[in-house]
């Protein structure tokens, strides 16, 4: 059954959704249930042609792929490496989904079928319904032809700038367009479970990368939207790579085996930044090998932020061989204000806030009770 189809009967007899046209529950104009992937207020999604070849959004959208099914059903899908190939659950639910599916770099508006930048996805490496992804590798190696995207593990929070990149068009206005690459911008209007959002998409948007505007990397993948009719709704969902890349290198672990990230610096903080005066300024990146080592040792970080930035910062460690915490600073004349403090029993500890004035934030990681432990920095804003 094709996508129009699909959406079709969805409004004529409020049957349930399927592969690549949203999350298989029961239709409903309830804002709480999925009902496939949705337009928010007025069509404003734009043909990814329209952006310059420089922009970070245009190079980001050549690794996007439309998925063409044998059953005639599409989604849309992303390169997360040279040669592995992420989309929905819903849009691959087995080895099977994959016989004589097609995969489509280069279907955006002017450029002919033949041009489409075809590439052969043929082997089923895995997928988690529950966090509705899964995963193909393809022959050779597309990703150093169309380039990759880089998945990031922040936290979105409510308000985050965010773009979606799908192949799709409003099919429902004329039923013939044809579903070029598209660019949906909005912002993070909720989290529930679901990173809920106001970018367009429709039926066949499912397995789109969602984008973090403030970092062009993707934080989680599209999969539903909740709410209306006729392709009309309130907001659409997608389940953050913050759950995602954990389960993918627990269960997958030679997909991400490469850094994704070659951009990020791994400064080593100053031995000696025990003091608020001596505190090491975070730049973008892991700081590898940083240790608490006696129980009277503290370690102070540092970072310039603007009214409205969001400062992300994580520690990696062992629990196992030490509970470490920290605490979030900001200088109140000749004292310090605790913002936010961070303490749990797990192995990780991190927060991410938007500071509501121009300040230096101050960082304090110590050890819970005297514990000493090594531990990872990551930073970002």
């Amino acid at each position: 059954m094709s996508v129009r189809s699909c959406m079709f009967l969805l409004v004529v007899v409020s049957t349930f959704l399927t592969v690549s046209c949203g999350k298989s529950v029961p239709a409903s104009a309830d804002a709480d249930v999925a009902t496939g992937s949705i337009i928010v207020g007025d069509v404003d999604w734009q043909e990814v042609i329209a952006f310059d070849d420089s922009s970070d959004v245009r190079k980001n959208s050549k690794a996007v792929a439309d998925i063409q099914f044998s059953n005639s059903g599409r989604c849309t899908g992303f390169l997360i490496s040279d040669n592995v190939l992420m989309t929905n659950h819903h849009c691959i639910t087995s080895a099977a989904d994959i016989i004589g599916m097609k995969v489509f770099m280069k279907h955006e508006k002017g450029i002919s079928k033949e041009n489409q930048g075809e590439i052969t996805c043929d082997e089923f490496i895995g997928n988690d319904e529950d966090l509705d992804f899964a995963l193909v590798k393809c022959e050779g190696s597309p990703g150093q032809t169309y380039g990759k995207v880089v998945l990031d593990t922040t936290e979105p929070v409510e308000g985050d700038s965010v773009y979606v990149i799908h192949q799709n068009c409003d099919y429902y206005t004329d039923y013939n367009c044809d579903w070029t690459k598209k660019v949906s911008e909005g912002k993070v209007v909720g989290l529930r479970g679901d990173v809920l959002y106001d970018a367009d998409t429709l039926g066949g948007s499912s397995g789109s990368p969602v984008f973090n505007a403030d970092s062009d990397k993707v934080y989680a993948i599209h999969h539903a939207g909740y709410g209306g009719w006729a392709g009309r709704g309130v907001y659409n969902g997608a389940v953050s790579m913050s759950r995602i890349v954990p389960f993918i290198l627990e269960n997958f672990p030679s997909v991400l085996a490469q850094d994704q990230d070659d951009n990020d610096s791994t400064d080593k903080p100053s031995s000696d930044n025990n003091t608020a005066q001596t505190a090491t300024e975070l730049g973008s990146g892991f700081s590898e090998n940083v240790e608490i080592d006696s129980e009277e040792d503290v370690d102070f970080y540092k970072a310039e932020m603007k009214a409205g930035e969001v400062l992300d910062f994580r520690i990696f460690f062992s629990h196992s061989e030490g509970d470490l915490d920290f605490e979030v600073l900001k200088k109140m004349g000749s004292s310090f204000k605790v913002v936010s403090r961070k303490e749990s029993s797990s192995d990780n500890e991190a927060v991410r806030l938007r500071v509501n004035s121009s300040n230096t934030y101050y960082i304090k990681v110590y050890g819970y009770a005297g514990s000493k432990a090594k531990y990872k920095v990551q930073f970002k804003k």
